[in-house]
């Protein structure tokens, strides 16, 4: 069972699960929040990788798919700058790159709506495809660029 404080002051909680780790005082630490915690941490690097691989394919989308110019630059430099976090994720914890392909699937519907309210909402027009487009390889190279 997770301490009351947990739920409470989870800042203070952490720093009180520290000093007693710290302090090789096991009997102190609070086993069920401190696994919640472990959990939370891995599930949140993930969703922080979807997210950029939404925000890749989103753009991607936009510079394929929309008529607009005066947004192309910014788009393709949030791009490279996406890339580059992907990179730096990717080298701080490798074993991110299991869930690529799977992350991956799973931003691809959500940025194909992104784009299509995105569209909408400025009156543009376009047939999005239903599939992605674009490889993971090519979501992660940082000179691949669609052709409008």
């Amino acid at each position: 069972m997770k301490s009351p404080l947990y739920d409470q002051d989870i800042l203070l909680w952490a720093e009180q699960q520290a000093a007693a780790l710290r302090a090789g005082n096991l009997s102190a630490l609070d086993t069920a929040g401190l696994l919640e915690e472990l959990e939370d941490m891995g599930n949140e690097r993930k969703e922080a990788l979807q997210s950029l691989l939404r925000n890749i394919m989103a753009h991607l989308l936009k510079l394929q798919y929309s008529p607009a110019h005066d947004p192309r630059a910014g788009w393709v430099e949030e791009i490279s700058e996406w890339r580059a976090q992907i990179e730096t994720k990717l080298d701080d914890t490798p074993s991110l790159k299991h869930y690529s392909e799977e992350l991956y699937r799973k931003a691809w519907p959500q940025a194909r709506r992104v784009v299509d309210r995105s569209f909408r909402q400025y009156g543009e027009h376009a047939q999005l495809p239903d599939d992605c487009p674009y490889a993971l390889e090519q979501v992660l190279d940082y000179d691949f660029f669609p052709e409008q």
